[in-house]
């Protein structure tokens, strides 16, 4: 299989117009924009948005947020996401940074790996209020400061403030998801695991047995529970994640269709194209004349 694109720091940068100093992080100062609805897509690097003004929905893997500002957006890489702009444009300020960014210079090198709005179950959006804006737009106000500074050890000083600020982050979203959610409910944590093997399986397996066997409960009882929870039936969960995934790969222009239907596992790339055609409407050909 050819390598899937990615957006990694020169893609972020000539989208931006930025011109970052360094190779495995970019702050992006705090701006109106005003894109087209961007495709799904997949990033190198982490991803931590402020959105300040504006209306958006946010979608993540199978999750969409309809986001309240102020409010904090967080994404690991990998994970395909998606933006819809509602009018327009919206003020945010962003950074983006990878792994070795962070933990450069850590003994505890899992200190990513432990935040849990960076897993795939977690909740990647955090409303704010104003005294948690003020926190978060302080820490960000520093970063920017010591990035734009003539410091020896600047590096390090980012470094020291990017860990403080998603240690920050983390508090929040600690005490904002168990107002929101009861993590001590059966059917919200056999939901979330569902959506956890989805997303390692959907390539291979989908049938809706399988996920009910690797669970212990009846096809029966994890549809109801899982259309209980999200609204969305098991068969629309798995055919939404599919076309995610196809509609990522289509950007990747190196990949010819019978390709990409090869990788998702269908028989025949006609089977592929009745599938995309019936979910979204166009063909893959349709779809990929569509972004060029």
């Amino acid at each position: 299989m050819k390598e899937i694109k990615k957006l990694g720091i020169v893609d972020i940068n000539e989208k931006f117009g930025l011109d970052s100093e360094f190779k495995d992080f970019i702050f992006k100062p705090q701006e109106i924009t005003s894109i087209r609805n961007l495709e799904p897509h997949r990033s190198e690097m982490y991803s931590l948005g402020l959105v300040l003004k504006g209306e958006a929905d946010f979608i993540v893997g199978l999750e969409m947020y309809k986001l309240k500002v102020p409010c904090i957006v967080v994404v690991a890489p990998d994970e395909v996401r998606r933006w819809i702009l509602k009018n327009g444009a919206i003020e945010t300020k962003s950074l983006f940074f990878t792994e070795d960014f962070v933990i450069s210079g850590l003994v505890d090198t899992l200190f990513l790996k432990k935040f849990p709005f960076f897993k795939r179950s977690g909740q990647h959006y955090i409303p704010l209020n104003s005294d948690d804006l003020a926190i978060i737009q302080t820490l960000l106000h520093q970063i920017e400061n010591k990035k734009n500074s003539g410091l020896l050890n600047k590096l390090e000083s980012i470094q020291a403030l990017l860990r403080a600020l998603l240690l920050e982050i983390e508090g929040l979203y600690d005490i904002k998801t168990k107002k929101e959610h009861n993590p001590y409910s059966r059917s919200f944590y056999l939901t979330e695991k569902f959506k956890e093997l989805l997303s390692e399986n959907f390539k291979e397996h989908r049938e809706v047995h399988f996920y009910a066997e690797k669970l212990f409960v009846t096809s029966k009882h994890l549809s109801q529970v899982v259309k209980d929870e999200t609204g969305k039936t098991v068969s629309e969960l798995i055919n939404e994640i599919v076309c995610l995934e196809s509609k990522v790969l289509l950007q990747t222009k190196s990949l010819n269709i019978s390709e990409i239907s090869l990788h998702l596992n269908f028989a025949t790339p006609t089977f592929f194209g009745k599938f995309f055609k019936r979910n979204t409407g166009m063909s893959p050909l349709e779809y990929r004349k569509s972004l060029f």
